[in-house]
């Protein structure tokens, strides 16, 4: 496996630079690839529930999501470069991403003119990117993807600015994801509303409990995943095959989904699983935890039918009859299988807590490798990418050696993530290489980041 950023220079100059560089940018985050896959990721973030400054207001409109939005105050305005790099003068969005990996950034926002249309945005304090096309819709919140998207993100924390270009341009929302889908509506949880919501971040906030995303599981070859920008993670799965009403027999079989998850306290459990049941034919899975009996869950709790309107949080129950379930510290699994066709189920909940999740609860991944997922494996195990010089001066070159056939794309990046330039080509053969003209390039640190539909690989380069 080859290391992301070399970890000795070729050349006396180039140690220089690096140094120079990592005196210049303290906040660099040097990104390591390791052959994970990339699994599926999306948040959104409630642009009132960002770090607003000064200058910038709340207003209230019952069209938004969350009944608000921010716009900057009246009297600010900056054309031709970003305003000065004060916290009066942005709207920050701060979380925490899980791999390092391409993210689509779209906006909810709303504009009255051409003239009142724009914003400056950035990524990890990187350049400031003028975001000015297609905004506007009439008038209407609309959401829009912000140019220059995808981004190439490192893990760990992120942080995404806004600052005041034009007057008047209104900002409800953001949604950032791995996935090339837009969203749409504003029913979709908000991460950054509360300060105990994102697991990543606060971990001590969701001690000796578990939320884990459907898809994060180990699937059975019985499950299907499907993209849905209105559930928790963008994403949920449902049974591919025909209803199961008798119970299993064993386990680890493919109507499945097998969940791990490690406890600091023993105590009662109470499990709680988000999902929707669209009619009362496809309404139902079975459930166990440990070795305890499998459970239909098929009731509301009290005997109903299990019935939702569209995906929500219900109790497993045995019965009617809430479930509990003693366990100790450490390990402990939980099994989902199918037993209607067509009932789809989102994410899960183990805690202490009797009350019911509401929205899409807690932020956690967790995720594990599977079949179903769109995964999109790191190449470096079955690739072997060269860029030369480097340092490069007017030209750099790159060199992919992979099995891969078939349509890649080569994003140029710079060292925020900021997509510089693509060029798009048709791998017929083992070898594919081409060499970037980078000679308009500032000095600094640069990335290629070559996409496959079988897998990401990149290098960095310095600009020299």
């Amino acid at each position: 496996m080859m290391q992301l950023y070399p970890t000795t220079a070729r050349r006396s100059l180039a140690l220089l630079f690096i140094l120079s560089l990592i005196l210049t940018f303290p906040r660099l985050t040097v990104a390591q690839t390791n052959g994970n896959p990339t699994l599926p990721f999306a948040v959104y973030l409630e642009a009132e529930c960002a770090t607003i400054g000064d200058n910038w207001s709340v207003e209230t409109d019952a069209e938004a999501s969350g009944e608000s939005y921010v716009v900057i105050k009246p009297g600010f305005r900056m054309l031709d470069e970003a305003p000065a790099d004060v916290p009066e003068n942005r709207v920050r969005f701060t979380l925490n991403v899980q791999q390092d990996e391409t993210y689509y950034l779209w906006g909810r926002v709303q504009s009255p003119s051409a003239a009142e249309d724009s914003y400056w945005v950035r990524i990890n304090d990187g350049a400031w990117i003028k975001w000015f096309n297609r905004l506007r819709l009439r008038n209407e919140w609309t959401w829009r993807e912000v140019v220059g998207s995808p981004f190439f993100i490192p893990k760990g924390e992120v942080t995404i600015d806004f600052a005041y270009r034009e007057p008047n341009t209104k900002l409800d929302k953001l949604y950032l994801s791995t996935l090339r889908q837009s969203p749409n509506g504003t029913e979709a949880s908000a991460l950054n509303c509360e300060d105990d919501v994102d697991c990543e971040a606060n971990p001590a906030a969701c001690e000796s409990e578990a939320w884990i995303e459907a898809e994060c599981g180990k699937l059975g070859n019985d499950w299907e995943y499907l993209i849905d920008t209105k559930t928790s993670n963008s994403g949920y799965v449902t049974a591919k095959t025909p209803s199961m009403l008798n119970a299993p027999t064993e386990q680890g079989t493919a109507d499945q989904i097998v969940y791990t998850t490690d406890l600091t306290l023993a105590g009662d459990y109470y499990l709680y699983m988000r999902l929707n049941t669209p009619d009362l034919g496809k309404n139902s899975f079975w459930v166990k935890v440990d070795d305890g009996d499998w459970i239909n869950f098929s009731f509301e709790v009290g005997g109903a039918d299990l019935k939702t309107e569209g995906f929500e949080w219900r109790q497993v129950n045995a019965a009617g009859v809430a479930s509990s379930f003693n366990l100790s510290s450490g390990t402990h699994t939980i099994r989902v299988a199918k037993r209607e066709f067509g009932t789809q189920f989102d994410k899960v909940f183990l805690g202490r807590s009797t009350d019911v999740p509401t929205g899409f609860g807690k932020f956690s991944l967790n995720c594990q490798t599977n079949v179903t997922t769109p995964t999109r494996p790191a190449l470096d195990l079955t690739a072997n990418l060269d860029v030369f010089p480097n340092p490069a001066n007017g030209m750099v070159n790159f060199r992919l050696d992979a099995p891969v056939r078939g349509d890649v794309t080569v994003n140029l990046v710079d060292l925020t993530g900021r997509s510089i330039r693509t060029m798009n080509y048709a791998k017929v053969s083992d070898r594919l290489a081409d060499r970037v003209d980078v000679a308009d390039l500032p000095k600094g640190f640069y990335r290629l980041v070559i996409t496959t539909a079988e897998g990401v690989v990149s290098r960095p380069f310095i600009r020299q």
